[in-house]
């Protein structure tokens, strides 16, 4: 019950009140006939403490109040009074019979009993209180717990939503090529190939930093090069003190990766993306704006698992912006 506190505290100073009170506040009783009567008292107050505690654990286990509130406390009261008539009757006998303390006469055995009663069942109250609050701490805890891991098994899938987008993407990339130009399919897969193992070394980590963050773009963009070639440029302008920055592990590629997919991309309309460090701690990522007339309804997935991501590591929030002519994105940046 972890309360060891309370037995160190609690019985010193029931077992120095209780005589007290018994013989009308009188210090010296305390320590008279050779300080029999303290030892008597202390002795009577630990044995009714531990056992009145051994009670109170026992009814928890097997009568848990939530489960059992009826039986537990009428157990309980029973089972109290009993085991205080007990030891109210042994520590009678003792003072009684015994040559070592001087028996009263005149003691009133009803106002014993009742302030003894009234002790033991303090003491009862101290011990379910304490049990109560050491309940609420471990639900708490539990509770706390089972969020926590909540929150990692929606984490845990939603990085797992990562790769599928990205190759799902990529074998429409080479759906294409191969129908275009099947020798420059066959570079793409080996390219795609070794991308793919470089990433995977990332899938367990909630956070990269940002400077690993742009290597995966280029690695990207080189792929991307292949079947686009000139008509599509990438701008990286970002500052060497901010790649020591953190971001969700393919957040920004992921941003680079569905501007391509759902922008014309020729000639006369090439696409410029652009990598950039805002103000306070934040990283942009922005394309001009020219969709696809013929493309389907986007499924959103690429943004909102940043977005949710994001809500998993950080109260802060990311910023998209869209115009006629321009999409924007903007990341803030973690910390590791």
């Amino acid at each position: 019950m972890k309360d060891k506190w309370l037995l160190i505290l609690g019985i010193p100073f029931v077992g120095f009140v209780m005589p007290l009170i018994f013989n009308g506040f009188s210090i010296d009783f305390l320590f008279s006939e050779g300080y029999w009567n303290l030892i008597m008292s202390t002795s009577t107050t630990v044995a009714i403490w531990l056992g009145i505690r051994k009670i109170v654990i026992v009814l928890w286990n097997k009568y848990p109040w939530e489960k059992s509130p009826f039986k537990h406390l009428i157990l309980e009261i029973v089972l109290v009074f009993s085991y205080t008539m007990f030891i109210g009757f042994l520590s009678y006998l003792v003072y009684r019979y015994s040559n070592l303390l001087e028996f009263d006469p005149h003691t009133d055995i009803i106002v014993s009993i009742s302030i003894t009663l009234l002790i033991t069942f303090f003491i009862t109250s101290l011990h379910e209180a304490w049990f109560f609050y050491n309940q609420w701490n471990i639900s708490l805890v539990k509770a706390q717990m089972l969020e926590k891991e909540n929150v990692i098994s929606q984490y845990e899938t939603l990085k797992t939503q990562i790769n599928p987008h990205f190759l799902f993407n990529t074998l429409n990339t080479l759906t294409i090529l191969i129908e275009e130009n099947p020798k420059v399919a066959v570079r793409y897969v080996d390219k795609t190939s070794d991308f793919l193992r470089s990433i995977l070394g990332m899938k367990d980590r909630e956070v990269i930093s940002l400077q690993e963050e742009i290597q995966i773009i280029e690695t990207f963009y080189f792929l991307q090069k292949e079947r686009f070639g000139e008509n599509l440029k990438l701008e990286i302008n970002i500052s060497e003190e901010s790649l020591k920055g953190k971001v969700p592990p393919l957040a920004l590629q992921m941003l680079v990766e569905n501007a391509i997919k759902h922008n014309v991309i020729t000639a006369d309309k090439p696409l410029m993306i652009s990598v950039s460090l805002c103000k306070n701690d934040r990283v942009c990522v922005s394309n001009n704006l020219q969709p696809k007339e013929n493309k389907g309804k986007s499924s959103g997935l690429g943004l909102q698992n940043i977005r949710n991501r994001y809500s998993f590591l950080t109260d802060k929030e990311i910023t998209i912006t869209e115009t006629q002519t321009r999409f924007e994105v903007i990341l803030p940046l973690l910390e590791g």
